[in-house]
């Protein structure tokens, strides 16, 4: 129940600070990449301490990246067969935005990477590489802050 309940209070104060961000004009890719995001791992990062502290650690890392790629998967897969079915028979257009592309490179780049390096430490994550993703999250979300500015430099 207490889970049902930090959901929940989870799900209310992501609203609140979509709206803050809606309010003070933060670009959606910002907030998608911070606090929603942040916000919406609150239950599984609940469940997961959960289950380290109740001696199953190796449940609650499988839990830290199953849990998202079910959601992600499960809550995309809807939202295109939504789509699709919408515009049926026709097929349905997927446009890429260039940031949506250099998400996905980053994304690949520090899942590639930790299974390297995970690997490479005989399956104990490294404290050095937990500062490294940080780093990178913020270079993410500084090129994501100013892409718009950076675009528009000349370059030479």
């Amino acid at each position: 129940m207490s889970v049902f309940w930090i959901s929940t209070m989870a799900g209310e104060l992501l609203n609140c600070l979509a709206a803050i961000g809606v309010i003070m004009d933060l670009p959606p890719a910002i907030l998608g990449m911070t606090v929603l995001a942040w916000g919406n791992s609150v239950g599984d990062l609940v469940a997961d301490v959960a289950l380290a502290k109740n001696g199953q650690p190796t449940i609650a890392i499988a839990g830290c990246f199953a849990g998202p790629m079910f959601n992600m998967l499960v809550g995309l897969g809807t939202a295109l067969v939504m789509q699709t079915a919408g515009v049926y028979p026709k097929a349905f257009v997927l446009e890429f935005h260039v940031g949506i592309v250099v998400a996905f490179v980053f994304l690949l780049l520090s899942l590639m990477a930790t299974l390297l390096v995970v690997t490479w430490a005989r399956f104990r994550v490294p404290r050095f590489w937990g500062y490294c993703l940080m780093g990178l999250y913020i270079l993410f979300t500084i090129r994501t802050k100013y892409s718009d500015i950076i675009c528009l430099l000349p370059l030479g």
